[in-house]
């Protein structure tokens, strides 16, 4: 059963980070008493003497007779240590957490389960005895409350297992868990084909590759589609393109239907081609003449008569 220690501790007005660090220069360690039928009460704990009362614990339930010095009144209240705050890299208890209990009321908590002798199965076969459960719950009075349970597990052979069923709690002690619940478990040994296999399935690649490989494929479709789309557009503006040049055999659209260019003779053919293009547009047109050079012969023409031609 868990033993029930003593601890002196103080009642405490201060609270909060200053006055905490305070009380650690003082030699002091800051603590809260809390429960379900009384209000918290800040609390403080010589360092030495708690520190004895953590270093002498076999378990991690320690039931502790808070023996509480309250304005010179001394008042005992049953608790358990709920948790030990320590500093990250010095030896120094900075908290301690103390949960109030009933001597009268049933609790509820975790005891390590801790199994006895040598399996049968491993001792002879050569088996392995796994760990499938290393703290059991239950329900019992604080004076009941173990330490530790402990099981025997000598008789399991392979491929046999012990189960939350199979236990039988110490006196006063109920078990909460499922009763079908595997606590202890005797495996066959792993045999080299196994091993070299294990070892193989570690060392292939995993399939986080794959999905990254997917994704690029992805985007490489989608930059395929993007890269068709550009020629389809540049075709569409080379076809736009073509006839404002001229096609072969044809004349410039400004030229044509027997009307001299806008900028020559508005409204009127030059005077000795009614019905035809300008003496120039004969036959083919360049492309590069079509939109540049028509405009000047155009109104040259229209000024002078053709006999001087």
């Amino acid at each position: 059963m868990a033993k029930k220690v003593q601890l002196k501790a103080k009642a405490r007005a201060g609270s909060g980070r200053g006055a905490a660090k305070r009380l650690r220069a003082e030699g002091v360690v800051p603590g809260v008493i809390y429960g379900a039928h009384t209000k918290p009460l800040n609390v403080a704990v010589a360092v030495e003497e708690l520190e004895k009362v953590l270093h002498d614990a076999t378990s991690e339930n320690v039931l502790v007779d808070l023996q509480i010095d309250e304005g010179g009144t001394t008042k005992n209240r049953l608790a358990l240590i709920q948790e030990v705050q320590h500093h990250p890299y010095e030896d120094v208890v900075l908290h301690i957490d103390f949960h109030e209990v009933l001597a009268t009321e049933k609790l509820h908590t975790r005891v390590p389960v801790r199994p006895v002798g040598e399996p049968a199965g491993v001792k002879t076969g050569g088996g392995i005895l796994e760990y499938v459960m290393r703290e059991l719950h239950v329900e019992c009075l604080p004076q009941d409350l173990p330490d530790v349970i402990e099981v025997n597990v000598e008789k399991l052979e392979i491929g046999q297992s012990i189960h939350i069923g199979d236990i039988a709690p110490p006196a006063g002690v109920a078990l909460l868990d499922s009763k079908g619940q595997t606590v202890f478990l005797v495996v066959a040994p792993i045999t080299e084909e196994e091993l070299a296999a294990m070892t193989e399935a570690a060392a292939a690649p995993s399939a986080e590759p794959e999905v990254i490989t997917a994704k690029g494929e992805e985007g490489e479709e989608g930059a395929v589609v993007e890269g068709e789309a550009a020629p389809k557009a540049e075709a569409g503006k080379a076809e736009a393109k073509a006839p404002a040049a001229g096609a072969a055999g044809k004349a410039p659209a400004a030229g044509a239907g027997g009307k001299a260019p806008a900028a020559g003779a508005p409204g009127k053919a030059p005077a000795g081609a009614p019905g035809k293009a300008p003496a120039g547009a004969a036959g083919k047109v360049p492309a590069a003449a079509a939109g540049k050079g028509d405009a000047k012969p155009a109104a040259k023409a229209a000024g002078k008569p053709e006999a001087k031609k």
